[in-house]
C-alpha cells in the first residue's frame, strides 16, 4: 500500500499541512478484508474536506488533480455516508469559488456527481441530488445541455426507479428555466408530460410541483396548451398528495397567466379545488385555507361581483368549518364498528381525532391569512 502525501499552505493559519490518502488498489477494494479501516476513513475524510484549500494553493493544485482527485472519484461508490456528504460539500464549493476550469470541473467532479446521485443509499442518493442542482446555477447553458439534459432525460423513463424518476422531476425543472422554450418543447416536455401521468403518486407529485418552473420556460402560449391541461389533471388526482401539489402549483403559475386564462381556466378550476375540498374534508382543506389568500389576490382583477361573493362565502365557512352543532355531535357519538371489515373502536376514534385536528388547523390558516385575503376590500367593492 501506498501513501499520497500534499502538501498545501493554511490560508488562515498560514502553516504547510500534509495530508495523507491511503492508496488502495481498486481491484481490492470488493474485498471485504481489503476495506479501509476507521482510521483510514478518518483521513480520507480530512483530506475531502480540505479538497478547495488543496486546489486554491498554486502549489498543490496540479498534484491534487493528478493524484488526489481521481482516487477520491474512485473510491466514492464504496465509501460511508460521511465520506459521501463531505464530498458533495467540497465538490460544490470548488465550483462556487472557480477553484478549477468549467471544462476539467464537468470531466470530472460533474460525472461523479451525476453518477452519485443513482447510489442506493437514499439520504446519499438525496444529498448528492441537492448538490447536482445548485452546480446547475452555476454553469454555462453548453455544459448543462451536454453533461446533464441527455442523463436527467434517461433517469425520467418509466423502467428507472421510482428514486431515479422523482430525481429527473427535479432536474427538470431546475434545467427548465435555463434553455429557449424551443428546446424545453422539443426535449424536455414530452418527458414532464409522461412524468405527469406515471403511475407512482409520488412523481407525479413531485413533476406537478416543478411545472411552474416548466412554464416559466417555456411561455405563456405553450403553458396554455401544454401544461395547464395535464395541471387541471393533476388537481383532480385520485391522491391527495398529489392534489396539494396541484392546488399549490396553481398559485405558483399564476403571474404567467393572462386575464383570459384565469378567467376561463383558473378561476373555474380553484373553484372546483375549493368545493371538493369542503365536501371530502381530507388533508387539502388546510391547504385550500392556506393558499387561499394568494389565490384571491392572484385572481382578483379577473372576479365578477358575483364571483367576489362566492370567495367571501367561501372564507365565511372555512371560519366555521368544524363548528356546526349537526357535526359536532355527530363527531363525539362513538361511531358503528364493522365486524366484518376487521374494524375497531381504536382505529376510528384514531380517524375522528385526526379529521378534528385537520378541522382546526383550517380554521387557524384562514385566520392567519385574512389581512391578505382582501375580504374586507372585496365587500365595499360590492356595496358600491
Amino acid at each position: 500500500m501506498e501513501d499520497i502525501e500534499v502538501c498545501y499552505k493554511n490560508t488562515s493559519t498560514g502553516e504547510n499541512v500534509n495530508l495523507f490518502w491511503d492508496e488502495v488498489p481498486s481491484s481490492s477494494l470488493d474485498e471485504e478484508d481489503d476495506l479501509p479501516s476507521s482510521g483510514q476513513e478518518v483521513q480520507r475524510i480530512s483530506v475531502i474536506h480540505n479538497l478547495p484549500d488543496l486546489l486554491r494553493d498554486t502549489e498543490s493544485h496540479d498534484e491534487c488533480m493528478r493524484r488526489v482527485v481521481p482516487k477520491v472519484r474512485e473510491v466514492l461508490h464504496l465509501a460511508q455516508t460521511d465520506m459521501q456528504l463531505a464530498a458533495t460539500s467540497a465538490f460544490l464549493q470548488i465550483l462556487q469559488k472557480n477553484l478549477v476550469p468549467i471544462q476539467n470541473y464537468s470531466q470530472t467532479f460533474l460525472q461523479t456527481i451525476l453518477n452519485s446521485v443513482d447510489s442506493k443509499d437514499p439520504d446519499v442518493a438525496s444529498a448528492w441530488l441537492d448538490t447536482l442542482l445548485d452546480v446547475i446555477d452555476l454553469l454555462p447553458k453548453e455544459v448543462i445541455k451536454k453533461e446533464i439534459l441527455g442523463s436527467a432525460i434517461s433517469k425520467g423513463q418509466l423502467a428507472q426507479s421510482v428514486q431515479s424518476r422523482l430525481a429527473c422531476c427535479r432536474i427538470l425543472g431546475k434545467i427548465s428555466t435555463k434553455f429557449e422554450p424551443f428546446v424545453i418543447k422539443k426535449e424536455i416536455l414530452p418527458v414532464v408530460q409522461s412524468l405527469c401521468q406515471d403511475v407512482d403518486y409520488e412523481v407525479r407529485g413531485c413533476m406537478c410541483r416543478q411545472l411552474d418552473c416548466v412554464a416559466r420556460g417555456l411561455g405563456l402560449e405553450a403553458t396554455k396548451s401544454a401544461i395547464l391541461p395535464e395541471l387541471v389533471e393533476l388537481t383532480n388526482d385520485e391522491e391527495c398528495h398529489v392534489r396539494i401539489a396541484g392546488l399549490e402549483t396553481v398559485v405558483n403559475i399564476l403571474s404567467l397567466l393572462d386575464a383570459e386564462t384565469c378567467g376561463t381556466t383558473i378561476i373555474p378550476l380553484v373553484c372546483k379545488i375549493c368545493q371538493q375540498a369542503v365536501q371530502a374534508e381530507d388533508a387539502t382543506l388546510p391547504v385550500v385555507a392556506t393558499q387561499l389568500g394568494k389565490l384571491c389576490h392572484g385572481i382578483a382583477d379577473n372576479l365578477t361581483d358575483e364571483q367576489k361573493q362566492w370567495f367571501i362565502d367561501f372564507y365565511k365557512k372555512l371560519c366555521h368549518v368544524g363548528l356546526e352543532k349537526n357535526k359536532a355531535s355527530s363527531r363525539v357519538t362513538t361511531p358503528v364498528i364493522d365486524k366484518d371489515r376487521g374494524g375497531s373502536k381504536e382505529s376510528d376514534l384514531t380517524d375522528i381525532f385526526e379529521l378534528e385536528d385537520k378541522l382546526v388547523e383550517c380554521r387557524k390558516n384562514s385566520a392567519f391569512n385574512f389581512p391578505c385575503n382582501g375580504f374586507i376590500l372585496w365587500c365595499k367593492t360590492i356595496q358600491t
